[in-house]
């Protein structure tokens, strides 16, 4: 008899064949209730960043040997309640980096050469702005990097060819191999002070939850840029509209947030210099089929008795 996969919310066909050349695919939308139903009977789940997946929920799943994690972060898996059931995680890491690290980059010239106040200023016949408003040069200019995995190493290769001196704070990562990549290895605040512009690339654990609060973003340069594409939770939302106010910080973009669909009335999201996207960073076609294959790879590895290449549990 085939193994039963629970595939949760949409996912690429060519990953969903090679499934189902293995096992039974049962296929339920983004809803708790229903997911809850599926996995009484089922031996793996692959799910995206909703539902989370707690205890409550693998409650009734009696039979399930593996969470499939169709993305990098695990924050919407809770780990000890799958390590108390014996059930192992797998997660696609650096599958995503590329596509990850052209929207860091796509967010940082969009705020630096001011594409959505010049957009605006075109269309509404504001031509003439253009002999006092001026954009930033990325040329010579410091970008900090916290967080220096997969993603942001592969920021740090690309913005390398803007000209762009880069900083890096990661306590994770040997100081030897961010020189490698012609960095500077610095402590966080340091990082905060130097950097004309700043981008988070760290996962959601407690010690980075609201990394970026007021007081961080107070050591900022002014006029500094920022740029989230890791972890909505990672900043404070107040204190980055706070900051905009106050003109410390003369820019953010943020492609996650701390709750999703966010609340758009918060007003971050009606300031002039904020950039959001809706979590898309990822949304290639290409990244989205190369991490839709490796987890399945990785469930299945699990499912026939065989150590998986990338678990955290």
């Amino acid at each position: 008899m085939k193994p039963i996969v629970v595939l949760c919310g949409s996912f690429p066909p060519v990953a969903e064949e090679r499934l189902m050349r293995a096992a039974t695919v049962v296929k339920v939308s983004i809803d708790r209730t229903a997911l809850q139903r599926a996995l009484a009977d089922a031996d793996a789940l692959i799910l995206r960043n909703m539902p989370f997946v707690d205890d409550a929920l693998l409650a009734g799943a009696t039979q399930l040997k593996v969470i499939g994690r169709y993305g990098v972060g695990v924050d919407n898996i809770d780990l000890d309640a799958a390590r108390r059931r014996n059930i192992r995680v797998v997660f696609t890491p650096g599958a995503n980096a590329d596509a990850v690290a052209e929207h860091t980059l796509a967010l940082l010239l969009a705020l630096a050469k001011r594409l959505r106040f010049w957009h605006e200023a075109l269309v509404r016949g504001n031509y003439h702005l253009r002999w006092t408003e001026r954009n930033t040069e990325l040329q010579g200019k410091t970008l900090g990097i916290i967080g220096f995995g997969h993603v942001g190493r592969a920021v740090a290769q690309r913005a390398k060819a803007f000209g762009l001196q880069l900083l890096v704070h990661d306590p994770l990562v040997p100081e030897e191999v961010i020189e490698a990549l012609g960095a500077a290895c610095v402590a966080l605040d340091e990082l905060l002070r130097r950097s004309d512009f700043v981008t988070l690339h760290v996962p959601l654990t407690e010690q980075t939850r609201h990394l970026i609060n007021r007081e961080r973003v107070a050591l900022m340069k002014q006029g500094a840029l920022l740029i989230n594409t890791a972890r909505g939770e990672v900043c404070d939302l107040d204190a980055l509209y706070d900051g905009l106010q106050s003109g410390r910080l003369a820019g953010v973009a943020l492609d996650v947030f701390p709750n999703e669909p966010p609340d758009v009335s918060h007003p971050l999201f009606r300031h002039p210099h904020f950039l959001g996207t809706p979590h898309v960073a990822a949304h290639t076609p290409e990244t989205l089929e190369r991490m839709a294959l490796v987890v399945a790879e990785q469930v299945l590895k699990v499912l026939r008795g065989e150590e998986p290449d990338f678990a955290v549990v």
